[in-house]
């Protein structure tokens, strides 16, 4: 199958300049070229209006929808907190909006969800909730330093030291009293932050936790159908769009074919060979998306398992050597005896100059590299060049010559 499509692809470039057997003028090439590129873009342009039927899973969900429905873990309040923080100003609200998608489930899930984030009780909390950590912080610090001092002044008075020359500022007791006092502040502090940091305790968040809490399941499951089927009916979509231009246009050029009108006849076929290539293309995306995913899952899932992680690599490693193996044998194979070799020979032949390295050609030999130029022709047994395609005398094609031999 390889070698027919290459051998198609050959022909198609071999001929796409020519009608009727005569290749066109520069102009008339340049005119169909531009031809050519306009219907890539026409088509392109109408499969980008018919895939576009079809919505894919982000344009129906969006990212912050599918992260909200994928989390296994309860909310919390910094959590919130970091999120009004970031999403504050009008413009970043806008941004957060448009990240849900076009569902009705997830915009209700986004509804709910700007409406905590724009409670004026939340946002008013925030701002006690900075001075009391604040407070916190200031209190914490006030009772390492008094528990400091409190351990210097044990220390003074299991050593005997004179009250009047310490260097401390108060007494033992006085320092337990102011940091019994600080605890208790300190305690009083974390009770009011832990109260305000309470999700429940927001109207609107017990709506949006509600409405999250009894459809969460039902949107991950209707994400998980959107995302199996995307790849297939966007390849339909294409197919649906493609095939018929292509039948059209194929039967259209036959037509032209058959009444002898070349240029549209030409026209024609590069139309239906352009939506051709669509198709292919859509063809192997979809391969792509579906197949090699989950083939590469499964025997990925299967080494990790079994921790032979080591064994991934040597088998990435000898597909890349057999992959550039190929191109590079491919290439290297054009160069020296496939059809770039072969347009190089005949432009060397055309220019009176050895097929092989180039030299002017003063004889049967070159006088550089040594090659025969000339052989016997099998069929009219006259010397003609070795590597033409035809004999200059009788004209008759190389095949030919050994069939005639035979």
């Amino acid at each position: 199958m390889l070698k027919k499509l290459s051998s198609y692809i050959r022909k198609y470039k071999d001929s796409l300049f020519v009608i009727d057997q005569r290749e066109l003028t520069g102009g008339a090439k340049f005119l169909l070229g531009i031809f050519i590129v306009t219907i890539v873009i026409i088509i392109g342009w109408g499969m980008s209006w018919q895939t576009a039927q079809t919505k894919s899973p982000y344009q129906q969900f969006g990212y912050e929808c599918k992260k909200l429905i994928d989390r296994e873990k309860p909310f919390t309040f910094k959590e919130m907190e970091r999120n009004y923080r970031y999403y504050k100003s009008s413009r970043q609200y806008s941004t957060l909006s448009g990240k849900f998608g076009d569902d009705p489930q997830c915009q209700e899930l986004k509804r709910d969800y700007l409406a905590f984030l724009k409670d004026p009780a939340f946002q008013n909390n925030l701002t006690r909730l900075k001075n009391l950590r604040q407070q916190q912080s200031q209190a914490s610090y006030q009772i390492r330093r008094l528990k400091r001092s409190y351990g210097d002044m044990l220390l003074e008075k299991v050593a005997g030291q004179d009250l009047n020359r310490s260097i401390l500022p108060s007494s033992t007791s006085r320092v337990s009293a102011d940091l019994k006092n600080t605890q208790e502040k300190l305690n009083h502090l974390k009770y009011q932050i832990k109260k305000l940091e309470s999700l429940e305790s927001y109207a609107s968040y017990q709506k949006f936790d509600s409405y999250y809490q009894a459809n969460r399941k039902m949107i991950k499951a209707h994400h998980r159908s959107v995302s199996r089927y995307y790849h297939f009916k966007r390849t339909m979509q294409a197919f649906a769009f493609l095939i018929p231009i292509w039948l059209l246009f194929y039967l259209l050029y036959r037509v032209m074919v058959s009444r002898r009108h070349f240029i549209l006849s030409h026209l024609t076929l590069h139309v239906a060979n352009v939506a051709a290539l669509y198709a292919l293309y859509y063809l192997i995306l979809f391969v792509y998306d579906i197949m090699p995913k989950l083939f590469f899952q499964k025997i990925i899932a299967f080494f990790m398992q079994y921790n032979l992680a080591i064994v991934l690599n040597i088998l990435a490693i000898l597909f890349f050597i057999i992959l550039f193996g190929v191109i590079i044998y491919r290439v290297q194979k054009n160069d020296t005896t496939g059809i770039k070799k072969r347009k190089q020979e005949l432009l060397n032949i055309k220019q009176g100059r050895c097929t092989e390295c180039g030299c002017t050609i003063v004889g049967d030999y070159c006088p550089v590299c040594g090659f025969k130029h000339y052989d016997q022709c099998p069929a009219c047994h006259q010397n003609t060049l070795s590597k033409g395609n035809y004999c200059t005398h009788c004209g008759k094609k190389k095949w030919e010559n050994s069939t005639i031999m035979a």
